[in-house]
């Protein structure tokens, strides 16, 4: 397989080259196809949808030719595509009968990785949606075994995961026997949102079977709702730890030690995060934590000084949880939505209050009276997208990124192959008319440094970017682009000749 080498050509100040990228779309007629699903008629009062999160990419040679071949996440009923390169600079979708077998599970995210040792890259996909009763057959994660050739087949080996909406995939070698560990994260119930979920880390024995680590090893029950992790060296002791984020939850690490991990919560850091990016940022030779969070560009941050809350409870004992947003002025809570919109799922406050003037600048603890108790309660303490800086020790203290990326939710970091700047994607639709829809920033570019800056932003492509990965095509590295529900694209930047 070709090397990707840095070169000099990658020290330049992206502001120069938005006149000068190339965007093209992908030599194939493959697109993300969002099933037809609203989740607020599930559960109507969730703070944004939980069913528009992909699709998510994973680059590899797959078949060992020199040429980097793709997987596309694909949305419930529509298969996922491995995209194999031609000579030409094209893809062609590969025969794969086992992901068409598997085209009812919603692929929310997916990693090549080698499971059984022998030196193919195998392909882990997640199963997810929010559209799904939990225990339901399309919630099976799937592993497809390479045969060297780009042939997959799904592996024999049952995994030891709960049928369960699930998030994100990220490998390490985390007990240093020699082959590859996963871990896999618990988005939210499909029909208890709010509520913390499990997430797994599944240790192989070398043959690509695996197991579930004990609580001993990790405690990860009810971790949070988990929406990205990564493994990366953060006290520098030569094992890779474990960082994890989500909404509603703090960024956690989990320093590792000799394969047994110690929690730890950054102070002050829950939030909305979408989506964790390792990498040294500032310079100093420390790894530290970009965090894309929701974003400050919203009715829920504007004119605030609190953090946002979330109440979780069936509050009219129906049998059918709600979701009770507010967010904080000077120490006093208010409801995010209006009197109108809870009455709908509560009918019982109608009947306690008839009229908008006797709620009117009430705080959401008089608003539910003798209903608020008993209930579950998480928080934001910051919605601002986050650097976490390193001290060295696996500590790390929090600052906000430029406000040219506090815009819109942020789901992907890309660094640029001299690791010297980071593209940030975003946009999200799925919100409720009052919040508003998020599309004033699709991708936007930050030089690092001890003074993290804008550099530029391409909002001319349009759409809600999910994922971006480098790619090898006709000898140039060029940027693998997903939006949801929209074709894929390729981006261009010029000097980037990669193959030595």
């Amino acid at each position: 397989m070709p090397k990707r080498v840095s070169t000099g050509k990658h020290i330049f100040l992206l502001r120069h080259l938005c006149g000068k990228m190339q965007l093209q779309q992908v030599g194939s007629n493959w697109r993300h196809t969002e099933n037809d699903f609203v989740d607020f008629n599930r559960q109507y009062l969730i703070p944004h949808a939980q069913s528009t999160r992909g699709p998510r990419l994973a680059v590899a040679d797959v078949n060992n030719d020199g040429l980097e071949d793709f997987f596309a996440c694909g949305a419930h009923t529509q298969p996922g595509v491995l995209m194999l390169q031609q000579r030409n600079g094209s893809f062609a979708a590969a025969n794969v009968p086992a992901l068409l077998s598997n085209a009812v599970s919603e692929d929310v995210d997916a990693l090549f990785v080698d499971v059984n040792k022998d030196g193919f890259k195998d392909l882990y996909v997640v199963s997810g949606g929010n559209e799904l009763d939990s225990g339901t057959t399309a919630l099976a994660d799937h592993l497809y075994i390479n045969d060297g050739k780009g042939g997959f087949t799904e592996s024999t080996h049952p995994l030891p995961l709960p049928r369960t909406n699930k998030s994100c995939v990220a490998s390490s070698d985390v007990d240093g026997d020699g082959d590859m560990d996963l871990f896999v994260g618990g988005l939210a119930n499909s029909v208890r949102y709010g509520y913390p979920q499990d997430a797994y880390l599944l240790l192989n024995d070398g043959t690509g079977k695996f197991t579930n680590a004990t609580a001993q090893q990790i405690n990860l029950s009810q971790l949070g709702i988990t929406t990205s992790a990564a493994f990366a060296d953060v006290n520098g002791d030569g094992t890779e730890d474990l960082i994890v984020a989500g909404e509603w939850m703090p960024v956690v690490v989990f320093i590792n030690q000799k394969g047994t991990f110690t929690k730890q919560e950054i102070a002050g850091s829950t939030g909305l995060w979408q989506n964790i990016q390792v990498t040294d940022a500032n310079g100093d030779g420390k790894l530290d934590i970009l965090g894309g969070n929701w974003g400050l560009n919203s009715k829920l941050a504007s004119g605030k000084n609190g953090p946002v809350k979330l109440y979780v409870k069936d509050f009219d004992k129906n049998g059918s949880v709600e979701q009770v947003m507010a967010y904080t002025v000077d120490g006093k809570e208010y409801s995010f939505l209006a009197k109108d919109e809870l009455e709908r799922p509560l009918p019982v406050l109608k009947k306690a209050y008839l009229t908008y003037g006797e709620v009117a600048g009430e705080t959401v603890q008089y608003m539910f009276y003798d209903l608020f108790k008993d209930y579950y309660e998480t928080k934001a303490e910051t919605l601002a997208s986050s650097v976490f800086i390193n001290n060295g020790k696996g500590s790390f203290s929090i600052q906000p990124l430029p406000k040219a990326v506090q815009q819109s939710p942020l789901f992907a970091f890309v660094k640029m192959p001299d690791g010297k700047a980071v593209w940030t994607g975003g946009n999200f639709y799925g919100t409720v008319p009052y919040e508003g829809r998020y599309d004033g920033q699709l991708f936007t570019g930050l030089q690092l440094g001890s003074n993290i800056t804008t550099t530029a932003t391409l909002p001319w492509l349009g759409g809600e970017m999910r994922d971006a990965k480098w790619i090898l095509v006709n000898g140039q590295l060029k940027l693998l682009i997903a939006r949801n529900n929209a074709p894929l694209l390729l981006l261009q930047m010029p000097g980037n000749d990669q193959r030595k």
